[in-house]
């Protein structure tokens, strides 16, 4: 197996029969089952490089969320912790816009999220 980032691997695992259950099913079904959207509205005012520190601690605290998945070109298919991950993070100013306006991108949101092909191997 070939991994170019193999500076940035804390851990490897074979993945349990469970995940590899879970990775045939992600990998060839158009079901979403292990697909999950939250949201929450947060009222006040927010310190929003706060808001994202904290995420980033999160994902820094712990593993899974720092975890890839990997079966091409292997024997079993593995899970790698990485070190360290760049934290997704993306900011939608949307005040100008009326409830309805607000809901309508939300669900555009959801709906362009979900169409997204899930990319396990994909570290950032």
């Amino acid at each position: 197996m070939r991994i170019s980032f193999v500076d940035n691997i804390a851990d490897l695992y074979e993945l349990s029969t469970m995940q590899q259950g879970m990775l045939f099913h992600t990998l060839y079904s158009s079901s979403e089952v292990y697909f999950e959207q939250l949201s929450c509205t947060i009222t006040g005012n927010l310190n929003v490089w706060a808001f994202k520190q904290a995420w980033v601690r999160v994902v820094a605290r712990h593993p899974i969320l720092r975890t890839s998945f990997h079966w091409q070109e292997l024997d079993k298919p593995l899970q790698v912790v990485h070190s360290t991950v760049k934290l997704p993070w993306s900011e939608h100013d949307w005040k100008s816009l009326t409830l309805s306006e607000q809901q309508a991108r939300l669900e555009s949101f959801y709906r362009a999220i979900a169409t997204l092909d899930l990319n396990l191997t994909k570290h950032h």
